[in-house]
């Protein structure tokens, strides 16, 4: 779905952006379960495979050999267990910080990397606990400290509107022709006879 489609039907810009928006909420909603189940399928395939490749050793050897692979088989599935679980966990947080960043307003794809890879670190001094990270807030200033670029407050906001409105109501001047003055004069290269 193009916004050209969509202006095609009707649609006003600002309707068709809503629009698009939406869609790519459920789009995101959607992904994100998608690679949930494709996670679980591959989590349960590869544990079906070593349990056969196991089973197929278990031929024609003797019960202290096959104590030996039980023991190594039940080691390899809890840590296939951990390792998928540690996956899961790291993908719900990259969600839950792309999330955050979304309402904090960061666009900049570089600082959003950044910001998901020190937040992920073990000595960031945040703490993942019931789907959120904790002291996401604090984080999130000191970040806003080091670079004040980095998003807009809600009082930086207010600002910014009122500073548009203020310069969409204020006067504008046009040329002669009534034409609104240019802000820079155009380049005319010299002529060489």
């Amino acid at each position: 779905m193009k916004t050209e489609e969509l202006t095609a039907i009707g649609l006003t810009e600002e309707q068709a952006t809503q629009v698009l928006a939406m869609n790519g909420k459920d789009i995101e909603k959607h992904k994100s379960k998608i690679t949930a189940l494709e996670g679980e399928r591959d989590a349960a395939k590869a544990q079906l495979e070593t349990a056969n490749a196991t089973l197929k050793k278990f031929e024609g050897i003797d019960p202290q050999q096959i104590q030996t692979e039980l023991q190594t088989y039940k080691t390899q599935a809890e840590e296939a267990e951990k390792k998928y679980t540690r996956e899961l966990t790291q993908r719900d947080q990259r969600d839950w910080i792309g999330k955050k960043l979304d309402e904090y307003g960061v666009t900049s794809p570089y600082a959003r990397r950044q910001l998901t890879s020190d937040c992920m670190a073990e000595d960031s001094g945040l703490s993942w606990k019931d789907g959120a990270f904790f002291g996401f807030d604090d984080f999130m200033k000191a970040a806003k400290e080091k670079d004040n670029g980095l998003y807009q407050t809600a009082e930086e906001k207010a600002a910014a509107e009122k500073d548009a409105a203020q310069k969409a109501k204020a006067p504008a001047f046009t040329g002669s022709t009534g034409d609104p003055a240019p802000a820079t004069p155009k380049f005319t290269p010299p002529k060489i006879f």
